[in-house]
């Protein structure tokens, strides 16, 4: 899995539809709605909509991919997950501080 976003077809989009983001992580829906009651991520829409209705944004769809990465490739459980889960969104969230801070 790589991290070359934007995977959205359209190509101005940084918001992915729950479908794209099944599509690109290998989760299930019903994974991905688990993570959202867990905290690991939250939707851009959602907890309270329709699962239809939720869409991420890359920083979301960045830590749900390495999320799969761990899953997948290095055998992580739930509980394993849910260690690394918040360190992964701390790790996003201050590279996209960095990005920002490199734009001004």
């Amino acid at each position: 899995m790589s991290d070359d976003l934007p995977i959205s077809t359209d190509p101005g989009c940084t918001v992915y539809t729950i479908e794209e983001v099944v599509r690109h992580t290998g989760f299930s829906r019903h994974t991905l709605a688990v993570f959202c009651r867990q905290g690991f991520v939250l939707p851009v829409h959602g907890p309270h909509a329709p699962d239809d209705d939720w869409t991420f944004d890359d920083d979301a769809l960045r830590l749900l991919r390495h999320l799969a990465q761990l899953h997948q490739i290095h055998g992580l459980d739930l509980d394993g997950l849910r260690v690394i889960g918040p360190l992964l969104a701390e790790l996003e969230s201050l590279r996209a501080e960095v990005r920002s801070l490199r734009r001004r």
